[in-house]
């Protein structure tokens, strides 16, 4: 039933009756009017407040929602490696227990196969524990499962850190790789840099298998391989001591420094570390490959020439120098 509001209550009065006093028919139907305009009012008021409480519900329900995903997804990392923890059987026939799940599925069992063979011809042990902080076994239960001793390197793989590797090692292991080695393997392999463009299983299946070729060598001095940016480093260092040794060249005897090659061999210290020390002794201490070594070579010589001879250099470009002007 809908209510019949004033303005359809007047319009159905005739003239006579808005002209003169109005009948008791009349009077009741004003006060009908009166009365459907206060329920409307008053029917209008729940709607209103109805409408007006869904969005506070819904931001309420929405911040809700928002708090409890962010709580999901903060202990998600945690929650995992807990659970595997419990089941993880800490025993030398598995020398790796990855319970952060960043060994590849399909080489997990590969490498296992390699450390104990390792094991077997070596007498090295290489175990490798990867957990989410300190998440999973105590350093006791590793000690007592895989019974560490002073041949011994436990390799821990923290994805959360920002360097996600950490060393331990025995002091018979100190004496074929020094702690340098590990330094150097940490930086090059675990850095977020390298993890961020290789992604965390290659970074780890690399890092091993430095690791475990250097022991089966019976030890390295420096970590195998060269990198693209180390040898942009030593190439940059050659180059900037083949400047030092032409600049040296050019200088005029003065005193008792009678011939101008006299020169060259006073400044060696300086030009012979950068070329020697930082540009030959990384390249052929870390790779057995002649491209690097010849490359670093030639730019030494050539920034050497290049400085040294600069005004014959000038004139073959076809260049004026101040000799040519004098």
């Amino acid at each position: 039933m809908h209510p019949v509001s004033c303005a359809t209550c007047r319009s159905a009065w005739s003239p006579a009756q808005r002209a003169h006093r109005p009948s008791r028919q009349s009077c009741t139907a004003h006060a009908a009017c009166r009365l459907s305009q206060q329920a409307d009012r008053v029917a209008s008021e729940p709607s209103s407040t109805a409408a007006a409480q869904p969005p506070l519900l819904a931001r309420l329900r929405a911040a809700a929602g928002a708090v409890a995903l962010s709580a999901a997804l903060a202990w998600a990392p945690v929650a995992v490696p807990e659970a595997l923890a419990q089941s993880a059987v800490i025993s030398n026939d598995t020398p790796v227990v990855d319970l952060a799940r960043v060994v590849p599925s399909a080489r997990l069992e590969g490498l296992q196969q390699q450390l104990r063979d390792l094991e077997r011809e070596t007498g090295w042990r290489v175990r490798m524990l990867t957990r989410f902080g300190n998440d999973g076994p105590s350093v006791e239960e590793l000690r007592a499962g895989w019974t560490t001793d002073e041949r011994t390197v436990v390799v821990f793989v923290d994805p959360s850190s920002p360097n996600i590797m950490n060393f331990k090692f025995g002091r018979e292991v100190r004496q074929v790789l020094r702690p340098q080695f590990f330094t150097e393997l940490q930086g090059r392999y675990g850095n977020m840099f390298n993890v961020r463009e290789q992604g965390e299983s290659a970074a780890v299946m690399n890092m091993m298998d430095s690791l475990t070729g250097c022991l089966e060598r019976g030890g390295c001095f420096v970590v195998p391989g060269l990198t693209a940016d180390h040898y942009a480093f030593t190439l940059a260092v050659s180059i900037a001591g083949g400047l030092i040794a032409g600049s040296a060249s050019k200088l005029e005897p003065y005193g008792f420094v009678q011939r101008r090659w006299v020169w060259v061999a006073l400044f060696a210290p300086l030009w012979g570390t950068l070329f020697v020390n930082f540009g030959i002794g990384p390249v052929v201490s870390r790779t057995s490959d002649l491209l690097p070594l010849l490359g670093n070579i030639a730019g030494f010589a050539v920034a050497a020439a290049a400085v040294g001879y600069s005004p014959q250099v000038a004139r073959a470009a076809g260049l004026t120098t101040d000799e040519d002007a004098a």
